[in-house]
């Protein structure tokens, strides 16, 4: 089942990773322009349509507010939800952003739902993001528009649901992780990323009379993933 939540946890870092960084890039935007820039570049990077409730940019702090970003998977896989963030705020560091350098002080970051969707070919909706190039590095050495990132001192990290399905079953996979608000510190190498994952993937144990359910759901995902 690690391996499973490693996949998937994964895919969610560099797409926010992406998300925060492009977040950064319209910090000098008024927020309307930043929403806008936001929406169009998500949608030309990942080839998803993305649709954001709304976008404050800090203009005497160092902070940046978005809400209600949601990224649906493309037409082929259904266009069905593929990602739900009620709230990802972050705190940046203003020196290392003039050395193009994404050191953030506080990521926090609400995830209500992840839906992942297989064809009958066997190709997983989020496939796509490998081929546009988002998913390749690592955590640490990963870079965009002309930054690197470098580390998150405090993740606050609420996380709901994961979904996985085939395209033509109405019922997919769900496991509820019920995480929120928890706290990691000092993100700087792809160990401590593995430490995160290894704590996801302990949430799916967690509840007392409820692990062996939940672990059928975790297997059947990692089934529908896998084969």
């Amino acid at each position: 089942m690690f391996k499973l939540i490693r996949r998937l946890f994964r895919w969610a870092l560099y797409l926010f990773i992406l998300v925060v960084v492009l977040a950064v890039a319209a910090v000098l935007l008024l927020n309307t322009a930043a929403k806008q820039f936001l929406q169009s570049r998500l949608r030309s990077q990942t080839g998803m349509d993305v649709a954001i409730g709304k976008v404050d940019v800090g203009l005497s702090t160092p902070t940046v507010a978005i809400e209600d970003l949601r990224i649906y998977n493309t037409p082929e896989f259904g266009g069905s939800l593929f990602l739900s963030v009620p709230e990802l705020f972050l705190d940046y560091d203003r020196d290392a952003l003039r050395a193009r350098k994404l050191h953030l002080n506080l990521l926090r970051l609400t995830v209500a739902e992840i839906g992942i969707v297989k064809d009958k070919n066997g190709r997983l909706s989020i496939d796509n993001l490998e081929k546009q190039g988002i998913v390749g590095a690592t955590a640490t050495n990963s870079s965009a528009g002309g930054f690197v990132f470098g580390g998150i001192d405090t993740l606050n990290l609420t996380l709901q649901k994961v979904r996985v399905g085939n395209l033509d079953d109405p019922h997919p996979a769900e496991v509820n992780f019920a995480l929120t608000n928890q706290i990691f510190h000092h993100l700087n190498t792809e160990a401590d990323w593995q430490n995160v994952a290894i704590i996801l993937a302990g949430r799916t144990s967690a509840a007392p009379g409820a692990a062996t359910n939940t672990d059928l759901q975790m297997q059947k995902i990692f089934r529908q993933l896998l084969h």
